[in-house]
């Protein structure tokens, strides 16, 4: 057993490692329709609240617009906590709009807390139309 055991481990030893040294050497390649960042396009959110009554990660919280819309008459947006976040896009399938815009973006490490505000506010037009 013992011999067994330091047999292997001399072999570790010299074999090339196997996994990649991730964040150093980005090698990586996600799947097609691997399930990233999402965030609402405000030019199509209606401010229903259904992404945020049907999260089960309790991720997305509804915050008022900066500018009032005339298609959102309750002048909300839903901004999507993706450290709460467990990527389910059942969000993206309950709304009646369509409004989410997905993406294969998975690097989202930070020690600050990062959520989908500032995306969701990039696409306000000028003016509000």
């Amino acid at each position: 057993m013992k011999l067994s055991v330091l047999s292997e481990a001399l072999r570790n030893l010299v074999r090339r490692p196997s996994t990649i040294r991730y964040p150093v050497a980005r090698e990586l390649t996600v799947a097609p329709g691997s399930r990233g960042r999402h965030y609402a396009d405000l030019m199509k959110c209606i401010g229903c609240s259904l992404c945020a009554i049907d999260c089960p990660a309790n991720a997305i919280a509804m915050e008022k617009l900066p500018q009032p819309l005339k298609h959102n008459p309750r002048s909300q947006y839903p901004v999507v906590d993706y450290g709460k976040c467990v990527f389910c896009y059942q969000c993206v399938f309950v709304c009646p709009v369509k409004a989410y815009v997905t993406s294969e973006v998975f690097e989202m490490a930070d020690y600050s807390i990062y959520t989908s505000r500032d995306l969701s506010l990039a696409t306000i037009k000028s003016g509000g139309e």
